[in-house]
């Protein structure tokens, strides 16, 4: 038994004919001409082998047939608005975006200014994914991502959103104001290691200060918790000035020595053909802006 379906656009414009009873109207609401809704009842008829309008001189009138049809097409179309209507308020998934970083990058530099991003974009709804493990863009439902690395991921576009650099921090309370010397500091205090590839040691080799051949060095592998330990008094980091910057501003964090150039940085990554979508690329402009 053949239990194929008529086409759809059939179903629908005879759904709007026999509840206006015109295919003027109908051609209306459907936003085509009268000519093609009339072609879709055609091809209705011919499917259910029936006429389903009497075309009288200036009126329409559905036939035994039409009306029997109507009763059961009429239900249909209702439920399927009601089972619609829920999503009526959400925006369309092409102005949702979805932005997947690490926890870091969201707190210091994304949450801040959410609101402003809500106001110059009222119509973008951005949905952050945070998480320390590295999303794979070809297989998750993300649009861009902001990753902290050396910039090469194969097979993505990757543009440096902020200058690789680290700011060497302590708590303000760890300098001698009245004799800041570098080399006490770092002799009467821990280091905080942040990096696998140990950024003291490189930090020295550029300063000139020789590090404390004991090794006495906290390990702490999240920016966050390490500017936290930094700001406790518990030692000495360096870290990304996207990090610190917040609580360099506060107060609560100060630079005891010059900014060291750093292997890696945040940077905008994305699939090749992301920034064809004009909503993407607005979000990636406005990174690059808010980050210079």
């Amino acid at each position: 038994m053949d239990k194929r379906l008529p086409p759809l656009n059939a179903i629908r414009a005879f759904e709007v004919a026999a509840r206006h009873l015109s295919f003027v109207r109908a051609a209306q609401e459907l936003g085509v001409t009268q000519s093609a809704v009339s072609k879709q009842i055609h091809l209705l008829e011919d499917f259910i082998g029936a006429q389903l309008f009497d075309r009288l001189p200036g009126a329409l009138a559905l036939t035994l047939e039409g009306r029997a049809l109507r009763d059961s097409v009429y239900p249909a179309f209702r439920i399927l608005e009601e089972s619609f209507q829920r999503f009526s308020r959400k925006p369309p998934r092409s102005k949702v975006i979805r932005l997947a970083t690490v926890a870091s990058f969201a707190s210091q530099f994304l949450v801040p200014r959410l609101a402003s991003f809500a106001e110059q974009f009222p119509d973008i709804e951005l949905e952050l994914l945070t998480s320390d493990r590295v999303v794979d863009l070809t297989k998750e439902e993300v649009d861009l991502s902001i990753r902290y690395g050396a910039g090469e991921w194969d097979g993505l576009i990757s543009r440096e959103l902020v200058k690789g650099e680290l700011i060497p921090v302590c708590a303000p309370r760890l300098l001698d104001e009245k004799d800041h010397n570098i080399d006490t500091l770092v002799t009467a205090n821990r280091l905080i290691q942040v990096f696998a590839q140990n950024e003291w040691n490189l930090w020295e080799t550029e300063s000139g200060v020789a590090l404390p051949k004991v090794e006495h060095a906290f390990i702490i592998e999240h920016f966050m918790v390490a500017a936290k330990a930094a700001i406790g008094g518990h030692g000495l980091a360096l870290l990304p000035r996207l990090i610190v910057q917040e609580y360099l501003t506060k107060g609560v964090l100060v630079e005891f020595s010059e900014p060291m150039n750093w292997h890696h940085s945040f940077s905008v990554t994305h699939l090749p053909n992301a920034e064809k979508n004009p909503t993407i690329q607005m979000v990636i402009d406005w990174l690059f802006t808010e980050a210079a």
